[in-house]
């Protein structure tokens, strides 16, 4: 590689702690060029797994590839600041999505017996036998490549799931929208925290898969009692599905810049949206403040969102409103049953 875990953890260090701007100027760029680098080696990586995947008939849903966002790459290092820049795994990384817990096991077992050309595997990650803290479910393999030129070195990820756990991993993002919480790196808002958590079980049960240890052990009807009660008290589903709406309407009404403050009205099911332009935070926090003191958590919720975190969102994950709704309608139906087989009201 051009950059030594050195240079590299530095450039981390000064973006994540300096104030000196041309610094700060001169390792992003540092960065940018490091993360770009990753993209040929992405690519090569994605095109021989999805060829393994059709040469022995197992069918993708769907497969994304992604270098990581500066503000993602900032923020795992604010998380975790031990780790440095240098030892980032996923600056580059692909994700392929299966319909189904045995074509993606399949998959697992194919991926530990082949090799790809060029790359060793360096580690693995079950997160779908052992569900991280957050409720995270996911399998995860790290890759070096080797070569005779620039890229030799390079690290990239392949993270392989079911489609029910991409759902939930990617309404996690809009609930960190909501709750202004690192809700991935189990941070912050701890009601968030643990519907996610309890969703989590949930699916994981409907997949016939390993649930969190505090889990473990609990009926249908005890997760349908845990699902009805949070539900009850935080709306939380409502709260994304509004939110889900919301974006949709700013990209559609094209704000560019700014703030919008959505009110969540849970009586009327309907939500309203108020834009402010970027000179008019002041006006926008008013009203939110305003807003949030008429409502309580039983009738209502209100969000301030920055235009740019929410276009930042549909940009990086383009098919996540409708992994969200997918998401949604999992609960829906997961409700639905508890109340046909009469383990709540």
């Amino acid at each position: 590689m051009i950059y030594s875990r050195n240079q590299l953890n530095k450039a981390g260090q000064i973006v994540v702690a300096s104030d000196d701007v041309f610094k700060i100027a001169e390792a992003t760029t540092l960065i940018d060029n490091w993360r770009a680098m990753h993209q040929p080696v992405l690519d090569r990586m994605a095109e021989q797994v999805m060829q393994i995947m059709t040469d022995h008939g197992l069918p993708v849903a769907f497969s994304s590839k992604r270098l990581k966002r500066m503000v993602s790459i900032v923020n795992k290092l604010k998380h975790n600041p031990t780790m440095g820049l240098g030892g980032l795994q996923d600056i580059g990384g692909a994700r392929f999505a299966f319909e189904n817990i045995p074509t993606l096991m399949a998959a697992f077992n194919l991926l530990q017996e082949v090799s790809l050309d060029g790359f060793e595997l360096k580690s693995t990650y079950n997160y779908v036998g052992q569900p991280k803290e957050s409720g995270y479910r996911s399998i995860h393999f790290v890759y070096k490549y080797h070569s005779i030129d620039e890229y030799n070195g390079m690290l990239v990820e392949l993270q392989i799931r079911t489609r029910l756990q991409h759902d939930w991993a990617t309404a996690v993002e809009t609930a960190e929208l909501i709750s202004q919480s690192a809700l991935k790196a189990s941070k912050g808002n701890e009601k968030w925290q643990n519907y996610f958590k309890l969703v989590s079980a949930i699916f994981a049960r409907q997949e016939e898969q390993p649930t969190a240890a505090e889990f473990k052990g609990l009926s249908e009807a005890d997760f349908c009692r845990q699902y009805d009660l949070v539900e009850k008290e935080n709306n939380f589903t409502e709260q994304l599905s509004a939110l889900v709406g919301a974006v949709q309407i700013a990209s559609e009404q094209s704000f560019s810049m700014g703030y919008v403050v959505v009110h969540i009205d849970y009586e009327k099911h309907i939500s309203q949206l108020r834009h402010f332009k970027a000179e008019e935070i002041d006006l926008a926090s008013d009203f939110y403040s305003k807003v949030e003191s008429s409502i309580t958590n039983r009738n209502g919720a209100v969000v301030l969102v920055s235009v740019s975190d929410m276009n930042e969102l549909r940009e990086a994950y383009p098919s996540y409103f409708l992994n969200a709704n997918e998401f949604i309608s999992a609960l829906l139906q997961f409700h639905k049953a508890c109340r046909t087989a009469g383990h709540i009201a």
